[in-house]
């Protein structure tokens, strides 16, 4: 499969090896995703949100994805720009609300 290129705010990140669908990333945040799935998605800690088209929109995706199973990859060091409250994504996922199991996601306070 030859190599996506990263969105232009991470032209030049270095990407680490695609990961087996089996393995699951240590942090929450978008990644890019191989077909079928992708070519971006966020993985909340617990699944893989609806894929996306960029990282800027998988970011906001709220749903999950229908492909949960599918090798993905992500950046080897923060970027440059990383805040430290979103990690770069623009948004805060505070999990799901306990009565209507809706997600709470809102703007990143710091960016």
């Amino acid at each position: 499969m030859p190599p996506a290129s990263p969105s232009s705010r991470h032209q030049g990140a270095t990407l680490t090896p695609w990961f087996s669908p089996e393995a699951t990333p240590h942090h929450r945040g978008v990644y890019q995703r191989a077909f079928p799935a992708g070519p971006y998605s966020c993985w909340d800690g617990r699944q893989w949100r609806y894929d996306a088209v960029s990282p800027d929109m998988a970011a906001l995706q709220t749903a999950p994805s229908g492909v949960q199973a599918a090798r993905w990859r992500g950046l080897s060091e923060p970027p440059p720009e990383h805040c430290l409250t979103c990690r770069g994504h623009g948004v805060v996922d505070h999990g799901d609300d306990d009565a209507s199991r809706e997600p709470l996601i809102d703007p990143c306070p710091d960016c």
